[in-house]
């Protein structure tokens, strides 16, 4: 049995805490599609209405994604992502109290905001600190943990509310989040930024006399290998955010499928969708970002997505495609990163993520208030068709930024401590 070398272990132990901060930001952005008919009588309202709910969320969330990369560009990610996870369970923990609607929508909104820093914070922490050998699998663990926070969600606060009830399961999960965050400021420096990484790169270009060629801030966001990764994080969250928040509601509508059969579909697609992730960063520390994977997974995946629509199954079977579908999806995700990361000049990871994400919030927020409406005027199937038009559509992004990515310079990224 080959001996874990302290490198490798320390690396483990970046990726895992990392990971649960991002499982928890996951969880908190569905804690709400597995109540919504709770909700619903609580509050005497509509779909639309709470799609709105779900939407504020994602747009505060997409507003705050850019500004907040450059800030960990700028102090780092480890102290932004401590803030962000402490603010978002508090903001969690007290919808717990709420008594009227607009309440809840300011606090959610608040959270979505504070939500903002994991995906920049994150893929700083992890481009800096994890080897560049494992980078592909840390990149599926990362998503993976975020998948798991997702297909979490609509179990837990189940079972939560089964024996207790929903303000009590926003307190607890909320108060987990704080929690955590104590434990991560305990730890001290554990992590590394690609702070230090980025300041190093801009001083070696400054006394090389390059520092004019480096595609740094705004340029280097609308430059066109990032501009097409905005694409596909656009389009593929348009593909599968409909499908998170709607999928029960939507089979129902369509098919009178049972709640408890809606929701272990949707179980199935998020737990399997995790599963391919973890095989998907395999194959990308083996065979690097390729055409030929997005083209199998994407255009599979959005057809089982439009059979789940278009034809009536049985529990079983509608299970099982849902799972199939979702590992396909996952399959893909860490190659998408690894790619992101050629593109990405080292000390610009929290800029291009928190760019990248705020497209991905934006298209966050216009799914839900969109499916929402479509579902109260009886267009249910759309969800579907919409969802899966939208995923193997992503495919053109994918191609298009494989085909431009530059080579990359400067500091070999992923070059933490073991690397």
């Amino acid at each position: 049995m080959a001996r874990i070398t302290a490198a490798t272990l320390r690396d483990m132990k970046v990726i895992g805490l990392v990971s649960f901060g991002h499982m928890m930001s996951h969880f908190y952005f569905l804690i709400l599609p597995p109540i919504l008919l709770l909700l619903k009588d609580e509050f005497r309202t509509n779909y639309t209405t709470l799609g709105l709910l779900m939407t504020a969320f994602a747009v505060a969330g997409g507003l705050a994604q850019t500004p907040v990369g450059f800030l960990v560009d700028r102090i780092g990610g480890r102290r932004v992502l401590l803030w962000g996870l402490l603010m978002e369970g508090a903001c969690i923990a007290a919808i717990g109290f709420t008594a009227e609607l607009w309440q809840m929508f300011a606090l959610y909104t608040l959270a979505g905001a504070f939500n903002a820093v994991f995906h920049p914070a994150d893929y700083a922490i992890i481009s800096a600190s994890v080897a560049r050998e494992r980078l592909g699998r840390a990149f599926s663990v990362h998503l993976f943990s975020g998948n798991l926070g997702f297909a979490l969600a609509p179990l837990t606060m189940g079972v939560m509310v089964a024996f207790w009830d929903w303000r009590t399961a926003f307190i607890a999960t909320g108060a987990i989040g704080v929690v955590f965050a104590l434990y991560l400021w305990m730890l001290g420096g554990l992590f590394d930024d690609d702070l230090a990484r980025g300041r190093a790169r801009k001083a070696a270009g400054k006394a090389a006399g390059e520092a004019g060629r480096d595609k740094a801030g705004l340029a280097l966001l609308f430059s066109f290998p990032i501009l097409m990764c905005l694409l596909f994080f656009i389009m593929m969250t348009l593909g599968f955010t409909g499908l998170r928040a709607f999928m029960v509601t939507a089979l129902n509508v369509m098919f009178e499928t049972p709640l408890g059969v809606g929701t272990a579909a949707l179980t199935s697609f998020l737990l399997f969708s995790s599963l391919g992730i973890l095989a998907g960063g395999v194959l990308a520390d083996r065979i690097g970002p390729r055409v030929s994977t997005a083209v199998a997974t994407l255009v599979s995946a959005g057809a089982l997505v439009l059979a789940i629509g278009a034809v009536p199954m049985g529990a079983t079977l509608l299970i099982l495609v849902s799972g199939a579908s979702g590992f396909l999806q996952g399959l893909l995700m860490p190659t998408r990163d690894l790619l992101i990361r050629e593109v990405t000049p080292d000390g610009s990871m929290g800029k291009v993520i928190g760019f990248l994400s705020t497209g991905m919030m934006a298209a966050s927020g216009v799914v839900p208030a969109l499916f929402g409406w479509l579902i109260d005027r009886g267009a249910a199937d759309y969800v579907f068709w919409l969802s899966a038009v939208f995923v193997i559509g992503s495919l053109l992004s994918f191609v298009s930024v494989r085909g431009r990515a530059p080579p990359r310079t400067g500091i070999r990224p992923g070059g933490g401590p073991g690397a």
